[in-house]
């Protein structure tokens, strides 16, 4: 909920300030004065106080006339302004602020800043100013970070801003200059046109349609968001698999060997075929991998169970006892490997713990740098706020307060006395600390690598040196080879190609438990995609669609929209844009007829947001909605309409502008609660 409590317009001369201020309430407020009396203006340095100009128009000009900032005319003199701002108070149904933005602000402070009270000061009389808070608009980051006024407002008022796509491929909040569109409406080019005209430079595809969405709540709106996150998660997935394959394959490949070949990523195959068949988490390598031999193609395991047969062949060939000193030079050979079996085991131990102090050093790193670069952000957001004329992180500095999260500094390891670094400075030593961060984390991921590779010699080391072992006892058994070179030789070359083979197959077997542990992700977030379908309406929604679709149609009928029955009158789900079946609404009827359609299309969607549980802020700006000189039989239900419009238990917050005479406004709102506020001549004027 957004309501207007109050405002005060204000413009600095020579000989004065003169100014504007007011009061509003729920219900219908009346403006009301002569064309060129400043009508405009007060909605429109609402408009600009929330930052929301954009909504009007691209850029920044032409939004508040000369009175605000060139020259102001009060009783037919015409005097320079020198310094002009507009104060506006607002509530959200439970808590009140007062926004300040200066439109020819002074010396030092520039326009896109915004100074926020959380307090009333226009509507009552605070005890004590507390100290304000300072936001700023109209550059990148306003609606995503910290010190952004429109992300301070989104949370204001409640709202979870969904992203959306845009025409570059690009995802964006669904910014409030374009939610707005849908509660303003501009004077001179704002009732052209049957639906509202929403701004087009944010690059957001289908601006209405995400607009009426998030208003209404709508599932499909929710499933939209679900499936860009899915989709997202989609893709790191597939860079996962496809990084894990590459691994598997250029393994495969040093030792000559070739890994079964797979379906595609992401296509109906990949999803309907486990890997390698595997019929759980993990699955056997050994018959993944193949290796050429004899003509043919063999698995990995077939290789492995060759060779150790081979090898056994020869290791059980004729033997002839070992005698004499022969013995002794074996016992002590097989003494000395196993006491270095004993020390790369104890080297292996150390490698592990230190392996496991890199994991929790590096994890403890990254969250050092994330928060880093957290307060990097907030102090660039500082930066921006001081580049405007925010004077707050001074004051925070001056009062021993940290200027990024607002903290007491009393206590902490400071002299007493000693110069507070400025934000500049602040911001370089962040920098610094980031760079150093990153530096350790480098070096901790070097010595990680560095760690990994001593690991895979010694546990090489390990293999030969169990093998040597090995042969040593059968040595020392009684026996000894009785070979020829050849087959000794033989021998030391396919227990080296069992051992590589080996260590292919334990390393294979990780990466492939990964492969299938992703493409098993990958199925979950394919089923869910999936299970959200097309862009079609749940039956919640359509539920919501028919209660606004009647809201609509009983407008239309109480405005005399002659160019149809309003009975035939839908909404098209795909465009939220009113239709007919004979034709575009937008090239039939009268221009009054278009403009019927445009105050039916506003009022009914407040409406029908409230009566489903949206979250449309139930304020309706209103700029000349009598164009065309449509005819009183109109105008006067529009106004009823207006004045006791619900919206959640209370009634709807219109502040619209006319020209009409008191006492027309008197007779078409007669026995209906409204506000009236008569500009008798011009709305700048010296109180």
């Amino acid at each position: 909920m957004l309501r207007i409590t109050a405002i005060s317009i204000n413009s600095v001369t020579a000989i004065g300030t003169v100014g504007f201020a007011t009061q509003f309430t729920d219900g219908l407020t009346v403006i009301r004065a002569k064309n060129t009396s400043g009508k405009t203006l007060l909605l429109n340095s609402m408009m600009y106080a929330l930052g929301l100009e954009g909504t009007l128009q691209p850029g920044k000009q032409g939004v508040l006339t000369t009175g605000l900032t060139k020259t102001v005319t009060v009783n037919g003199t015409e005097h320079a302004v020198r310094q002009s701002w507009v104060d506006l108070e607002i509530s959200n149904g439970s808590t009140h602020i007062t926004i300040r933005r200066y439109s020819l602000p002074p010396d030092g402070i520039k326009p896109d800043l915004i100074t926020v009270w959380n307090q009333a000061l226009l509507s009552t009389t605070a005890a004590e100013v507390q100290q304000p808070q300072h936001y700023y608009v109209g550059r990148g980051g306003t609606a995503q970070n910290e010190a952004g006024f429109h992300h301070f407002l989104a949370r204001f008022l409640g709202w979870n801003l969904p992203q959306v796509p845009t025409y570059n491929g690009k995802e964006v909040p669904l910014y409030l200059q374009v939610l707005a569109a849908l509660f303003f409406v501009e004077q001179k080019q704002g009732w052209s046109g049957i639906v509202p005209k929403l701004p087009t430079q944010y690059q957001i595809r289908e601006p209405l349609r995400r607009s009426i969405e998030f208003y209404l709540r709508l599932d499909v709106l929710e499933r939209a968001r679900r499936r860009a996150e899915l989709q997202q998660g989609l893709s790191v997935i597939r860079a996962e698999y496809a990084s894990l394959r590459g691994a598997l394959d250029a393994a495969a490949h040093l030792s000559n060997a070739r890994v079964m070949p797979t379906n595609e990523f992401g296509t109906p195959a990949f999803y309907r075929t486990p890997l390698f068949g595997a019929t759980s988490d993990t699955v056997d390598v050994g018959e993944a991998i193949t290796l050429y031999q004899d003509d043919h193609w063999e698995s990995l395991n077939a290789s492995l169970l060759r060779l150790q047969a081979s090898i056994q062949t020869l290791a059980n060939a004729e033997r002839v006892p070992i005698l004499g000193p022969e013995v002794a030079t074996l016992g002590s050979e097989l003494h000395e490997a196993r006491e270095r079996l004993r020390a790369i085991t104890a080297e292996l131990q150390a490698l592990d713990d230190s392996a496991n102090m890199l994991d929790m050093q590096r994890g403890t790193l990254a969250k050092r740098h994330r928060l880093l670069e957290q307060e990097r952000r907030r102090y660039k957001d500082i930066s921006s706020l001081e580049s405007l004329g925010a004077e707050f992180s001074r004051h925070a500095i001056a009062h021993h307060d940290c200027p990024t999260c607002q903290q007491s500094l009393e206590g902490t390891e400071l002299m007493s006395g000693a110069p507070a670094l400025s934000t500049l400075e602040s911001a370089a030593l962040v920098d610094q600390q980031i760079q150093t961060i990153t530096t350790i984390i480098d070096d901790a991921e070097r010595s990680a690598r560095t760690n990994e590779a001593i690991r895979g010699t010694l546990e090489r080391e390990s293999g030969e040196i169990r093998a040597r072992i090995r042969a040593i006892q059968e040595d020392l058994e009684g026996h000894a080879p009785r070979a020829s070179i050849a087959q000794i030789q033989k021998r030391i070359v396919e227990e080296a190609r069992l051992q590589e083979l080996v260590r292919l197959r334990d390393n294979a077997q990780v990466t492939c438990n990964d492969l299938i542990d992703a493409q098993r992700r990958a199925l979950i977030v394919k089923t869910e995609l999936d299970s959200l379908g097309d862009e079609v309406f749940s039956e919640a929604d359509l539920g919501k669609f028919t209660v606004w679709q009647s809201a609509l149609r009983t407008m239309l009928s109480a405005f005399h929209f002659g160019v149809f029955s309003p009975a035939e009158i839908s909404i098209d789900p795909q465009t939220m844009r009113p239709t007919h079946t004979q034709g575009d609404l937008g090239f039939q009827g009268s221009a009054s007829d278009g403009l019927k359609m445009r105050w039916a299309y506003m009022l009914s969607l407040v409406q029908s947001s409230s009566a489903t549980g949206g979250c449309h802020p139930g304020l309706l700006l209103l700029d000349g909605p009598r164009m065309y000189d449509v005819e009183a039989s109109a105008m006067k239900p529009f106004l009823q309409k207006c004045a006791d419009l619900p919206m959640r238990e209370r009634r709807a917050q219109i502040i619209l502008t006319l020209s009409e005479k008191p006492e027309v406004i008197a007779e078409w709102l007669s026995g209906f609660d409204y506000s009236i506020i008569n500009i008798e001549d011009k709305l700048l004027s010296y109180g």
